[in-house]
């Protein structure tokens, strides 16, 4: 009980505390004294700290984290100073909720990612463009891969390639015409010159129109020409002594054998054997023609017919005689049949027969007296012992009686 206005008050909760308190007692100076549930303050428990929530003030408020000391979340404590503003999670266990500022990041907003400025984290880094994107400015992704280096134009626009060879285009996209992409454009297409200059080859301009077609190599510096007819050199600029015609198209004269036009010799064409050469009746002579010497036989004087002979074709060949008509020496018509073999003699005026059985003569015609038969293959009359034919007598055979 309290004193009060000459009265005795008894101290109780619905008469002096609000609801929230617990109970009341009397203190030493005579008042009523409440004590709060939970977090209440007041003389009457009827009044709560901003951090806890203030229905029943038995938990955090929004915004406060810890209970029941209940921390309130801010900006310079629980973000680094890199938000607008924070709260609690719904448990208010933890400060969350941030609203950063610029592109930090992390539970205590202190986390700038390698892709941005780390001392604000409010630009893009270096080699990084489009804020707050900052995408990377890479060889592959931003010069098709035709670049040596890359760099952002600034922080704000696109990427800067330093390209490759001759790649133009702002990602390096495009082989200029007349160079070869597959060389990664450090080469001329073939038909083209003077990298990088890439200049076009030309029959007119590089070949004198006298080609069928040009073109070019990585190889050679300069235009191949593929010359047409007879016409040779760099530029198909040179007619050789051995071809003639306004395009280079004949062989010129005493020449053959066009796409070669060899210079007709005896030595070369007629083996050596003819007394004159001389070409082909054809405006471009594919050959020549050979006068033989002797007997030696067109086109080309290399050979000798069988009835002549001599390294020169200028005698009969074997078993013939008489040249030039050089006969064929034979066992019927020079040795009457009667003979095994003929041939002619050392100067080749004569037939030269093997004799059969006992025929004699130059021709084999003529059977000695001491032989007989068809063939004179038998003794003659009075004589005996073939071959010998021996004459028989009185004397010899009969004793002379």
């Amino acid at each position: 009980y309290i004193e009060e206005a000459g009265q005795y008050i008894q101290c109780t909760i619905p008469t002096r505390c609000t609801p929230t308190g617990t109970d009341v007692v009397t203190a030493d100076n005579g008042v009523c004294v409440c004590n709060c549930k939970d977090r209440w303050v007041g003389d009457k428990c009827d009044s709560r700290p901003v951090r806890f929530e203030q229905t029943s003030c038995d938990k955090y408020a929004v915004g406060y984290i810890n209970y029941p000391t209940c921390d309130h979340c801010n900006v310079i404590d629980h973000c680094s100073g890199h938000a607008t503003s924070v709260t609690s999670d719904p448990a208010n266990k933890l400060c969350t909720d941030w609203a950063y500022t610029y592109s930090w990041t992390g539970s205590s907003c202190d986390s700038c990612a390698a892709i941005y400025t780390q001392a604000e984290c409010v630009q893009c880094a270096e080699g990084h463009f489009a804020y707050d994107v900052c995408t990377m400015c890479t060889v592959k992704d931003h010069c098709s891969s035709h670049a040596s280096t890359v760099v952002p134009i600034s922080r704000i626009t696109t990427c800067d390639c330093t390209s490759n060879h001759t790649w133009t285009g702002d990602s390096c996209d495009i082989c200029p015409p007349g160079i070869d992409p597959a060389t990664d454009c450090a080469q001329c297409l073939v038909g083209y010159i003077g990298f990088p200059n890439h200049v076009k080859c030309g029959i007119a301009t590089d070949c004198i129109n006298n080609a069928d077609s040009v073109t070019s190599s990585p190889d050679f510096p300069s235009c191949q020409c593929d010359c047409r007819n007879m016409w040779s050199g760099a530029t198909c600029s040179q007619c050789n002594s051995q071809v003639d015609g306004a395009d280079c198209d004949v062989c010129a004269s005493a020449h053959t054998g066009y796409n070669i036009c060899d210079l007709y010799t005896i030595a070369d064409h007629c083996e050596n054997h003819a007394s004159a050469v001389t070409p082909a009746p054809d405006p471009n002579p594919t050959s020549c023609t050979c006068t033989c010497r002797n007997h030696w036989e067109l086109p080309d004087c290399l050979t000798c017919p069988p009835q002549f002979g001599g390294s020169d074709c200028d005698t009969c060949g074997i078993h013939r005689i008489n040249y030039p008509t050089c006969t064929l020496c034979t066992v019927n018509d020079d040795c009457s049949n009667h003979a095994s073999t003929v041939t002619s003699n050392s100067q080749q005026t004569e037939c030269v027969c093997t004799c059969n059985q006992k025929w004699s003569g130059a021709d084999c015609s003529t059977c000695p007296t001491e032989y007989s038969g068809l063939d004179c293959n038998d003794c003659g009359t009075a004589h005996i012992n073939y071959p010998f034919c021996t004459d028989y007598t009185d004397a010899l055979h009969c004793n002379g009686h």
